[in-house]
């Protein structure tokens, strides 16, 4: 996807800051736009284009219909293309109108407060060129079939990418955590985003699990080969959670791979875990008694987050990277910080901030008494071999 071919629908009752909005994006290259001056003109306008809408900028604040109502309608219809929020209200609000348009499952890119300046529209459309599948629909439609996605795991298509995670206050790598990666062949990459859902729903998901687990503990290996002393984080599915042969084939691969369990760490998301959470909880208690260790992530995102952690074999915390981030601005973002730190540690729990991406975001948590970070402020998710150039080099220095 580039600039030239992406049609932008902008939707704001207000004429001019319709016409400003519109002038900021011609200026920056952006020229296939569509102006809607109400919800249900928008709604129109989608039901005419389809799918050629490449992103949505929609005041949130509109009579009729607001912004909110309209993200209801658009997920009723399946609307694929990112949103983008606008608004003149405060903070509060629009981090919650933003966690409505996750909740609707909407992909969200960001939000831009009015004025709008053309360094914040610049920063928020850069997601699209940066995130964007660059597969055509009907290639990438194709590989998600529960075909394609078989035939992908049969040819081991599934990579693990490594992001790192580190001690602040030594400047080493504690740990990495494995993130699997499909680039089908011919194509461009997809997103986990949409193949997990899709493998899932195909019932494949255990068997990339397993992949994943094999090339992990193999990766390992030779890292310890090479002198890097580290633990391998991998994410655990709740219908992965469900198969109670789990913590034993799991046990086989690691045994094979000349490791131990305490090599490893099992990343569970916590939001994940209300699920048939009986069903699970032998899988997991089974897999603490062998030795793994057991992280629950995206910590602060889920209902019931106190009864997981007194119920199940915790012994990490990932505070969630949307907390971390928030942190830099909203008060109640800092809030949960705060308080999910205190809480690992008054657990004997290690703590880890996922999602830092800035030196503000880093200098609140560590002055708040988190160590442990993890996010693009120190690497992004690289292949095998990069990460190992990274985490040579981060020993040596």
């Amino acid at each position: 996807m580039h600039k030239g071919s992406t049609r932008i629908l902008v939707v704001d009752d207000d004429e001019f800051q319709r016409d400003v909005i519109g002038a900021q994006l011609s200026s920056l290259g952006w020229h296939d736009l569509l102006f809607a001056d109400s919800g249900e003109t928008a709604l129109a306008h989608c039901a005419a284009q389809g799918n050629r809408i490449g992103l949505l900028i929609s005041d949130l604040s509109m009579p009729d219909m607001d912004g909110l109502v309209l993200m209801r309608h658009l997920a009723e219809r399946n609307f694929a293309a990112p949103i983008v929020l606008l608004s003149g209200v405060h903070d509060e609000i629009l981090g919650s109108a933003a966690s409505l348009a996750s909740a609707h499952g909407l992909k969200f890119l960001g939000v831009l407060t009015k004025p709008c300046t053309p360094q914040a529209l610049t920063e928020v459309l850069g997601h699209i060129l940066d995130h964007a599948d660059s597969a055509g629909h009907s290639t990438l439609t194709e590989a998600l079939t529960p075909a394609g996605l078989a035939l992908a795991i049969a040819e081991d298509a599934f990579i693990p990418w490594y992001q790192p995670k580190l001690d602040i206050r030594s400047g080493k790598a504690i740990g990495v955590e494995a993130l699997a990666r499909w680039t089908p062949h011919g194509g461009a990459p997809i997103s986990p985003v949409r193949f997990i859902p899709a493998l899932e729903a195909a019932g494949l998901i255990d068997a990339l699990f397993f992949s994943m687990a094999r090339k992990v503990a193999t990766d390992l290996a030779q890292w310890r080969q090479q002198g890097l002393q580290l633990k391998v984080a991998i994410n655990l599915s709740m219908d992965t959670a469900h198969n109670l042969h789990v913590p034993d084939r799991l046990g086989e691969i690691v045994q094979a791979a000349g490791l131990q369990p305490a090599d490893f760490v099992i990343e569970v998301t916590e939001s994940c875990l209300m699920m048939d959470r009986s069903v699970a909880m032998e899988t997991i208690t089974r897999l603490s008694l062998m030795g793994f260790m057991l992280s629950i992530d995206d910590f602060g995102t889920g209902y019931s987050s106190l009864v997981q952690l007194i119920d199940l074999p915790f012994r990490e915390i990932k505070i969630d990277g949307g907390f971390v981030q928030r942190a830099d601005n909203e008060r109640k973002a800092q809030a949960i910080v705060r308080i999910a730190i205190v809480l690992g540690q008054q657990l004997g729990m290690s703590v880890i901030a996922e999602g830092v991406e800035t030196q503000a975001q880093l200098d609140f948590v560590r002055s708040n008494g988190c160590y442990y970070v993890q996010g693009y402020f120190f690497a992004k998710p690289m292949p095998m071999p990069a990460c190992t150039d990274w985490l040579l080099q981060r020993q040596r220095t």
